[in-house]
């Protein structure tokens, strides 16, 4: 479908859902929307994908950086993510090792007696978060723990740490583009019925009795103007998002 047939269809259909905002996390809402049999449009004002999803790290963490503040429910929450792009992607997400230094001493977040008891506790809140995966040749390798020459040789860099007392090695997610990630999630949501076009910049929200019925777009290709109507709008244009 060409993006004439689209923007047709956005000037003449009345959806269901109006997503603005075409980076990863609007390509999802779309996806997901589109796959429960809703009628789906999504616009987007530059590239898909093309401002704050393509400057990401392309990091799929599995919510480490949640234990230290007992977040143990974003940490299954990532986790879960985590293999679920595993099997929707394969082809676009590898595991990745990552290696955390520790110190000599008590250090709650340096120390290497803390961090085994916190990959303990990562560990326990992915507990069966593998049988999501289709493939068990995708399941995450297992980490392991480094002693001061096995952490020095494979990484030569930590000698520059101060008491060094080894090093955990950690298994993360990693696309190595966002990009296509996103144009992944938006194709499946077109080939699910969804009309979506970008160089559409939302100008201002329709409202009637006080609701959202759509957003006012402009072409900014063309100049051309014209409405979308749906009766539920979400905005996930991040940080070009107006208050």
């Amino acid at each position: 479908m060409q993006r004439q047939e689209h923007l047709q269809r956005l000037k003449e259909q009345q959806f269901d859902i109006l997503v603005i905002g075409g980076g990863i996390t609007g390509a999802c809402i779309a996806h997901d929307a589109a796959l429960r049999g809703f009628s789906v449009a999504l616009i987007e004002r530059r590239d898909f994908g093309g401002f704050t999803s393509s400057a990401s790290s392309k990091l799929l963490h599995g919510g480490i950086r949640y234990l230290p503040k007992g977040q143990v429910w974003k940490v299954r929450e990532s986790g879960r993510e985590q293999m679920i792009f595993q099997r929707l992607a394969p082809h676009l997400v590898r595991w990745r090792p990552f290696l955390i230094p520790t110190e000599h001493g008590l250090s709650l977040t340096k120390g290497a007696w803390a961090l085994k008891i916190a990959m303990k506790i990562y560990g326990l809140c992915h507990f069966g978060l593998k049988n999501l995966l289709d493939n068990p040749a995708r399941q995450p390798p297992q980490g392991e723990f480094f002693d001061v020459e096995a952490a020095l040789d494979v990484a030569p860099q930590l000698s520059s740490v101060d008491r060094l007392s080894g090093a955990q090695v950690l298994f993360e997610s990693h696309m190595h583009s966002s990009e296509r990630m996103t144009l992944g999630f938006l194709k499946t949501a077109v080939s699910n019925g969804a009309a979506i076009a970008n160089y559409l910049e939302a100008e201002q929200y329709l409202t009637a009795q006080g609701r959202i019925e759509g957003v006012a777009v402009r072409d900014t290709l063309t100049d051309e103007q014209f409405s979308v109507r749906a009766r539920l709008t979400i905005n996930s244009a991040g940080p070009a998002t107006q208050a």
